[in-house]
């Protein structure tokens, strides 16, 4: 039987409750009736519900069957055949994550973090399953376009999926607020679970940001080659191009063999003993107590098996073009945030990294002290040794000291900023973290709001004594 037959039955029965697949049917094929299509896969006409059936019992055979073909559609292949779909690969010559299937919708994330998708869309449907029928590491490309998928049907050149060099060669890009985003986070799928109507909820973890480097494909979804984009202290910037892509896909490398140990592979709070879960009653209160932000592994093993980088010389590299990060820069793509003045009256750019993430738990100490706030143990645990003189609890549990200091800093420059988000001076400021092209201006600029929002309380209290 063709493979149209079978997605054209799909869509015939699982539609409105169930859209997967809907959207890849050729109209060529529909035409062809559904008592065709029932006699060829061997099936009776009134397969699906008769007369005498309940409403559920005629439901539950109709969705039976329609998992049965996506099951067929979506089986694992062996190579064989040749017509398997491309996997999302890290390339490690270069650091590019190849054929990488993109999530693009009206939010935000940023490395460090844990969300739980509700996936309903039927190219969604499509493009996840097809990545649940690959090996592990499941990947998937987090990329933000206002509005999300609806806005691609608008034809508007700005919400269009682009490289890094289409943008930079938009001459429209600075007049229009929203468009589509060229940087975005690599995320790996942890757990998930079906449903009965036909969704999927997946457990992902933000790990890595990227800068979308080719276009693969446009439909039914969006697939591109993407640049993971270390923070620069993780370069050895070299002269040019020529030089500096080496050494980003060594650190592109050795920040993979990391995700282990920082992204802890756990489990959905949800039923696991069934195939398919209801569509009402997931808890999520359950769900919340694994987000927003992803565990360290307490395997500290983990550790012991990465291999150090290999040192790169920079001399003999010269005359190419300038870094990619030198021209993210240049075209506005990459830059920093806004410097926020305060009583202090100090740009913390540049200030020393280390001297940054002091400053920043003393400002974190007394934020919690003047709010009244606990500090979630994700960004506890973060805490430096030699730090007990603080208010604040020390973490429950520290990470190995074997665990690189930079890495720890990096991921405190995402997750600190999170504590703002409902307050106007962070708010809507995600994009403009994974946009800032070092940790330690990050920092800089996390800082620079905690001091003027806790220069701000105190100035208000003091009003009072």
């Amino acid at each position: 039987m063709k493979w149209a037959q079978i997605l054209l039955l799909v869509w015939q029965l699982s539609l409105p409750t169930c859209g997967v697949l809907a959207f890849v049917c050729p109209a060529s094929t529909r035409g062809i009736s559904t008592a065709t299509i029932t006699s060829t896969l061997g099936l009776s006409p009134l397969d699906g519900g008769t007369s005498g059936e309940s409403n559920e019992k005629a439901e539950k055979k109709r969705m039976e069957m329609v998992r049965k073909l996506q099951k067929t559609f979506y089986k694992p292949t062996d190579g064989a055949s040749g017509d398997e779909e491309p996997q999302p690969r890290l390339d490690e010559e270069s650091g590019i994550v190849t054929d990488l299937p993109l999530w693009r919708v009206g939010w935000i994330e940023t490395p460090g973090r844990s969300n739980c998708l509700n996936v309903h869309e039927g190219q969604y449907t499509n493009m996840f399953e097809k990545i649940l029928s690959g090996p592990k590491p499941w990947y998937v490309g987090h990329l933000h376009l206002p509005g999300g998928f609806k806005m691609t049907r608008t034809d508007e050149e700005r919400f269009n999926l682009k490289t890094w060099r289409d943008e930079l060669d938009d001459v429209n890009r600075f007049e229009e607020s929203e468009r589509s985003a060229v940087v975005g986070c690599l995320m790996r799928i942890t757990d998930y679970r079906r449903t009965v109507d036909g969704r999927l909820i997946l457990l992902v973890h933000a790990m890595e940001r990227f800068v979308v480097e080719r276009v693969v494909q446009h439909f039914p979804y969006s697939v591109a080659d993407c640049q993971i984009l270390p923070d620069t202290e993780d370069i050895v910037n070299g002269a040019d191009e020529n030089f500096t892509k080496r050494s980003r896909a060594v650190a592109v490398k050795t920040s993979f063999e990391y995700h282990n140990y920082e992204y802890d592979e756990i489990n959905l709070p949800l039923q696991g003993d069934v195939e398919y879960l209801p569509p009402e009653g997931i808890p999520a209160a359950d769900i919340a107590k694994v987000l927003p932000f992803a565990y360290y592994s307490t395997d500290d093993m983990s550790l012991e098996k990465i291999k150090k980088a290999p040192e790169i010389s920079s001399s003999g590299f010269l005359g190419g073009e300038p870094t990619l990060e030198q021209q993210l820069k240049n075209g506005g793509v990459l830059r920093d945030p806004a410097f926020i003045p305060g009583p202090k009256a100090e740009n913390r750019r540049t200030t020393d990294i280390n001297v940054l993430e002091t400053l920043l738990w003393l400002e974190l100490d007394d934020f919690c002290r003047n709010t009244g706030f606990v500090l979630p143990e994700e960004i506890l645990g973060l805490m430096p040794r030699g730090l007990d003189y603080l208010d604040m609890d020390p973490p429950k549990r520290r990470l190995s000291e074997k665990y690189p200091v930079v890495r720890r800093q990096r991921r405190l420059s995402y997750l600190a900023p999170v504590l703002l988000e409902n307050i106007e001076i962070g708010a809507g400021m995600r994009q403009d973290w994974l946009d800032t092209p070092s940790t330690q201006a990050r920092l800089g600029a996390v800082l620079e709001r905690y001091e003027f929002i806790n220069d701000s309380m105190t100035s208000r209290l003091g009003e009072f004594e």
